[in-house]
């Protein structure tokens, strides 16, 4: 009964706001202060999504109420507001200013403001800055050096990507800090499947039998960055607090690109280009002679190297440089679209497909994707519109085998330890030399292991919008969206039987498979009920009230033969012996969302808010969390008494508090029993790591003041912030007596964190004139982050390190209030209470980044992006690694380090080659040898392009072509770094809260140049 009286309640109203909403033709001119017409300026009816934009001669046409608003922007100019009441034509003259303040940002799950108003400081960028300049990877690394606060490393070089992005700091010990990306409505999974690479059979770096150190690429290089309109970043708790238990880590909300009204437009495009490597480690570049192989390497006797030396021809043996054959490939990269727009103000359209294909450095490595999306939007009558985006991704990558080893698999291992005079390439016979030094020749890893995946993914999204009530100062809709993300991800990491690593590491098999599984589904669906209403007295009131539920279901499964027939066998059941597992997660949460934003006059502006939240994940997964948020912004520049606004334009003073939760991983919660076999019979047992029941989310908590300042009618603004981010009740294991029976109880609540920085943004119009204009924007950030409280003993993280060449330890506070960082490395040298050596930091010091835009001669435009980072340290085993294998490049050099600690030893006068002096558990050497500055300044994007003139293919096209677009680009071009290694950016252990930042030898990053043709229709 209640629910048909809840019907009739919004039939009444949507009938009553469509008999108030009757729509007539409106048509006009865009021009700006001078009278110029502006093409493409937008016009939008307020509050309705449907809209226009101007054509070539500044001149629109849409239908709209008489009781409506309509909407004009464009880029570089104030946005202003229209009535339309009884009119039928309105022209309009847009003032110049700095549109991005005027630009809608999300400030709810169904409401948005002018960045103007905003109490947060939202990072945003549109497409050109996406894919516009240069051709990124994926859409993460799109972000790299853009915004401010986000600390972006790169996992690996390797083809597909595979990035870390922190969003001011990290916000969990052990549980996932990456950050919730939602598109289009839409919760999806960016996760790094486990592919088997990193298992024991493979390159033997973890003994487990699944981990972290696969190396693989996250999900979210599924998506086609071209495909994006727009990226907003909710970097804090104070913006993300709206999201609930699953935005501790911060939100990237995504919207791709919609239709526009009027005529059809087709683009085609091509982009050609090529991937080379940035840096090399220089192994090649290590002199040897005769009189330098003492103590060359540690993997044979200085006889053996002898032997080996004299055999290849000594002094006069022929010298190769392996690191330049194995990853000196110049990968050729390609990417195809076409797509067609256009629409009118009852439906509009955007269709896009494109296929992507990009080699790697090293040969047989690749990334490839195919990707179709369609977006419609249509209003159906004046009570309801409805968007529905599909998309669909086929994607594979080839990754080669790299990072951390324990086979002699992994190719930086293996190069680090082979001389450059030893031959390893393939004989005329087909078969390869054998490798005395790590027992597998490099070669035949590139030619017969593969590290495969293939992946193919659905997205679908639906909003539909009802409006119940329409009146000039009252309006009320209803939204509903949903959602769903599926991915089936097949991998395959295969070794074949005739190997040469088998013999040494033992295994009692030769030969092995893995094909591994992973499906994701996702869900999501809310409703909201959204009014608005505008009082004489200048307040707006806008109320938002509704419910969320999404759902999580994934399988992980693998079987891996071992025990392999000769030949190109990769069967895992033909293999001698077969182990499978599987892995099924599936989760639940439900939310509660109320909302208020006062508006008085664009002048004073707060906001309150409040989730609840209830999760499967949680020990009482029936009980609500409340997440609640508040802000407050003051544009002092709009009140009556500023009378400077042709000095300083606009003046806001902001702040915001927020809580968002993160809830226990899943497992967590209760205790799995064992399976056991005695005698035969199956049974099971309890094991001695137990599970929590009583859980509770992860929570944090933040406070964010800032303080945004325009001059010159907004050609120079200021965005200064500062943030203060607590996170409470960190979820670790809690040790347990041995009495007890068991060892530790998971996810317990065991201490505080706190993350605290300052950003800073420096937008300019430097040049503004016709046929030149440069736009910049220089920005500035950093974090630290300090343990505030522990209730268990200080701990090292597991996996974020390697011992004596430095870790990340969980300190107690000490008894006089100092606090350690997390993201610090320690080790050696130990005090007498046992206590390690603080060394230096993960994060940067701070990061700066200047984006620069120009535009010359009416027809060309130059951009380019530099990027600092200063100061952030990695726990490297690079230089370890060649030290021992003799292949530094200044191993044979004598700078006499540690001579006076080498001496004090008994070692002579204490003189010693670097490569030797330097090596771990040598006189002197401690942790600091391993803690090394990875500072660096990138040139991360540079483009040219060149917009030809009509008059230059008129004749030749006629009217068929509309335009045509040329230039050049390349991304992460340059590196300036003293850092030792392939690139200052790597991390071993993947997207790990805690751990990034340990490097040995990863896949080196790569120099991606482009040509870029377009052509639209």
């Amino acid at each position: 009964m209640n629910r048909k009286l809840l019907l009739s309640f919004w039939l009444v109203f949507g009938l009553f706001g469509v008999a108030t909403a009757q729509e007539q033709a409106i048509t006009g001119l865009v021009t700006d202060s001078q009278g110029s017409p502006i093409p493409g300026a937008s016009v939008v009816l307020k509050g309705r999504s449907i809209g226009t934009n101007s054509d070539a001669g500044g001149n629109f046409k849409l239908n709209a109420p008489a009781n409506g608003t309509l909407v004009f922007s464009f880029i570089g100019f104030m946005t202003q507001e229209v009535a339309v009441g009884n009119r039928s034509i309105i022209n309009v003259k847009l003032a110049d200013g700095n549109q991005q303040l005027e630009e809608v940002i999300v400030t709810g799950l169904a409401t948005s403001v002018k960045r103007s108003n905003a109490a947060n400081a939202v990072a945003s960028i549109g497409a050109n800055q996406i894919s516009g300049v240069t051709k990124p990877q994926t859409v993460d690394g799109a972000l790299n050096g853009k915004i401010t606060g986000v600390n972006i490393t790169a996992n690996s070089g390797a083809p597909g990507g595979g990035f870390s992005v922190k969003l001011r700091g990290i916000s969990s010990v052990t549980q996932n800090s990456e950050p919730l990306y939602i598109i289009d409505g839409v919760y999806i999974d960016n996760s790094q499947f486990a592919t088997g690479a990193g298992t024991g059979s493979f390159n033997g770096a973890t003994g487990q039998t699944a981990g972290t150190q696969d190396q693989a690429t996250n999900r979210i290089a599924d998506i086609n960055p071209e495909d994006i309109e727009n990226i907003e970043v909710l970097k804090g708790p104070s913006a993300a607090a709206i999201y609930g238990t699953r935005a501790n880590a911060g939100v990237i909300l995504i919207t791709t690109k919609k239709g526009k009204n009027g005529q059809t437009v087709v683009n085609l495009g091509q982009d050609i280009g090529f991937a080379e490597v940035n840096k090399f480690a220089g192994m090649g570049a290590s002199p040897w002679t005769a009189s330098t192989l003492s103590g060359r390497s540690i993997l044979v006797s200085d006889d053996k190297m002898l032997q080996l030396y004299n055999a290849a021809g000594g002094d006069n043996a022929k010298r190769y440089d392996y690191e330049r054959e194995i990853y000196g490939q110049k990968g050729l990269l390609r990417n195809t679209k076409l797509n067609v727009s256009g629409g009118t103000d009852k439906l509009r359209y955007y269709v896009n497909g494109s296929v992507l294909s990009e080699d790697g450095v090293q040969k047989f490595t690749g990334f490839k994707r195919n990707s179709f999306r369609a977006n419609i939007d249509a209003k159906l009558s004046n009570f309801v519109d409805i968007s529905v985006g599909s998309n669909f991704i086929n994607s594979s990558s080839s990754r080669g085998f790299s990072g951390n080893d324990n086979n002699g698999v992994s190719l930086g291992y293996n190069l680090a330890y082979l001389p450059p005079w030893f031959e390893q390439h393939q004989n005329a016979d087909g078969t390869y030399p054998a490798n005395p030094f790590t027992g597998q020749n490099v070669f035949q890893v590139v030619d017969e292991m593969r590290n495969t995946e293939q992946t193919n993914r659905f997205i679908q999204s639906l909003t539909a919008n009802f409006y119940l009530l329409n009146k000039k100062n009252h309006q009320l809709k209803f939204s509903v969206q949903g959602g769903l993300d599926y991915i089936l991800s097949e991998a395959q990491a295969y070794s074949p039987s005739d190997m040469q690593y088998w013999v040494n590491v033992g295994k009692g098999y030769f030969g092995a498979v893995r094909n591994t599984t992973n499906r994701s589904f996702n869900t999501n669906v809310q409703g909201f009920l959204v009014d608005n209403l505008q009082l004489d007295n200048g307040f707006n009131f806008t109320t938002s009230l509704g419910t969320v539920r999404l759902t999580n279901s994934q399988t992980q499964s693998y079987i891996e033969g071992r025990g392999l027939k000769p030949g190109p066998n990769k069967n895992p059941n033909t293999a001698d012996t077969r182990v499978t597992d599987t892995y099924l997660l599936e989760s639940q949460d439900v939310g509660f969302v109320a909302q208020e934003e006062i508006n008085w006059k664009d002048r004073i502006i707060a906001t309150g808010g409040i989730r609840m939240d209830k999760s499967s994940l949680n020990g009482d997964n029936a009980k609500l969390y409340a997440f609640p948020k508040a802000s407050l912004a003051v544009n002092v520049a709009n009140f009556d008494f500023w009378k400077s606004k042709d000095l300083v334009s606009s003046l806001k003073f902001r702040a915001a508090y927020g809580q968002t939760g993160r809830s226990a991983g899943f497992g967590n919660t209760f205790t799995s029993l064992t399976n056991y076999v005695i005698d035969g019979k199956s049974g099971v047992a309890v094991p001695q790591t137990l599970g929590n029941a009583n859980a509770k989310p992860e929570t944090a908590t933040e406070i964010e003041t800032g303080v945004d300042i325009g001059f010159f009618n907004n050609r120079l603004t200021l965005e200064a912030t500062y943030y203060d981010k607590r996170v409470l009740n960190f979820l670790y294991q809690y040790q347990l007596a041995p009495s007890t029976g068991a060892t530790q109880i998971n996810a317990y609540p065991v201490g505080d964190l706190k993350n605290q920085g300052i950003e800073l943004s420096l937008n300019a119009q430097v040049i503004k004139k016709p046929g030149l204009t440069w736009n910049s924007t220089l920005n500035y950030w950093f974090n630290r982050t300090k343990v505030t409280r522990l209730d268990v003993p200080s701990f090292t993280v597991p996996s974020s390190g390697f011992g004596g060449f430095g870790t990340n330890q969980i300190l107690k506070p000490a008894a006089d209030g100092t606090t350690y960082s997390p993201t610090a490395w320690y080790g050696s040298p130990y005090d007498a209470k046992g206590n390690p050596t603080a060394y230096n930091d993960f994060q940067p010091k701070f990061n700066l980044s200047s984006y620069n835009t120009f535009t010359f001669l009416n027809n060309f435009s130059f951009s380019f992006l530099l990027h600092w980072s200063y100061k952030n340290y990695n726990a490297t085993l690079n230089q370890e690694l060649m030290d021992e294998g003799g292949t530094s490049p200044d191993w044979a050099k004598n700078d006499n380090l540690y001579k006076t600690e080498r001496a004090a030893a008994g070692l002579g006068d204490g003189s010693a080659v670097n490569g030797i002096a330097r090596q771990y558990g040598s006189p002197g050497v401690t942790t600091r040898q391993y803690v090394q500055d990875a500072s660096y300044v990138k040139l991360r994007e540079v483009s040219l392009y060149y917009t030809v003139p009509k008059a230059a293919y008129g004749k030749l096209f006629g009217t068929v072509v509309k335009g045509i677009k040329m230039g050049v680009s390349g991304n992460n071009v340059f590196v300036w770094t003293k850092y030792v290694g392939f690139d200052p950016e790597a991390s071993q252990f993947g997207n790990r809260p805690i751990g990034a930042g340990v490097d040995l030898l990863s896949f080196p990053a790569s120099r991606r140049l482009f040509f870029h043709l377009n052509f639209t229709f």
